[in-house]
């Protein structure tokens, strides 16, 4: 079965919660939800309410719809980028 949206969603969270150097504990705390629970929905592996939804997106001072948008690189400035590229490279070492 496809999930584009749970997908989606999942690199999304990801992404600015790495941009922000925070850990699934730092998002947990921040949104008010568990982290075990942070990371099935990391891992698009569980079917996301909208109050948790509206959780994740007002932690991230987004919008729900933001928040399910597409990721376009190109909207974030060049310090979080390259923010993300290191970590990213850190977990390929």
């Amino acid at each position: 079965m496809v999930r584009r949206a749970r997908d989606r969603l999942a690199q999304k969270l990801r992404m600015l919660r790495t941009m922000r150097d925070w850990t699934q504990e730092d998002l947990a705390a921040a949104s008010g939800l568990h982290r075990t629970y942070i990371s099935l929905v990391e891992r698009a592996e569980c079917n996301i309410s909208l109050d948790n939804l509206e959780k994740l997106a007002d932690a991230f001072g987004q919008s729900v719809t933001d928040l399910l948008g597409a990721t376009e690189p190109a909207r974030f400035d060049e310090h979080l980028l390259a923010k993300l590229l290191k970590s990213i490279k850190r977990r390929e070492s």
